[in-house]
């Protein structure tokens, strides 16, 4: 299975970042080794997207400063040392809150994912 990471930013491009139809690579594109002009970012499908967005709202309700750093680092880009310098906390705690959060959507997706696949 892939990171969660990588899942969670898939997510966000699932979710946030709109589509044009460029998003995976062709090899009739050009010269090969040459630079594309083609988006190559990750997507989810709309099942497994589905299951992150239920994850997600899980831990909203299991706890919502978990949730408010995940979602401001995920969908709003915003870096743990931002977040840590806004609440005025050190940037540890945010990181190890992040990873706690992250954690938890993995608990929540794992079994999922794996039918879906």
């Amino acid at each position: 299975m892939r990171e969660t990471k990588d899942i969670l930013t898939a997510w966000k491009n699932t979710r946030i970042l709109k589509r044009m139809g460029t998003e995976y690579p062709s090899k009739s594109a050009g010269i090969e080794g040459a630079p594309r002009d083609f988006d190559y970012r990750q997507y989810l499908t709309e099942e497994e997207a589905k299951i992150v967005d239920d994850a997600v709202l899980r831990l909203k309700v299991d706890n919502v400063e978990h949730w408010v750093i995940l979602t401001a680092f995920y969908l709003r880009e915003v870096s743990c040392s931002k977040q840590a310098r806004i609440l005025g906390k050190q940037t540890s705690e945010i990181t190890k809150i992040l990873l706690a959060a992250e954690c938890f959507i993995r608990g929540h997706i794992i079994e999922l994912f794996s039918k879906v696949a």
